[in-house]
């Protein structure tokens, strides 16, 4: 179970990641045959997922909290 405010990070087998803001993704309903969050190569697979809980702090917290700038 995730909330609109967390992310997940998928990781798979090529070394390949990508982490996505949970009310970014569609909402499927029964009848649906599921929702993209990317696509990956002829053969790999997601072999991770983790839930990234938001917990609100800002400018390095250890959420998933994302800043702009460096």
């Amino acid at each position: 179970p995730v909330v609109d405010s967390d992310q997940i990070m998928l990781v798979t087998d090529g070394g390949m990641v990508i982490r996505v803001p949970v009310d970014e993704i569609r909402i499927a309903r029964r009848p649906a045959q599921g929702v993209v969050v990317f696509k990956v190569a002829e053969g790999e697979r997601v072999v991770s997922a983790a839930r990234l809980a938001d917990t609100g702090e800002e400018n390095g917290g250890n959420g998933a909290s994302i800043s702009e700038g460096g």
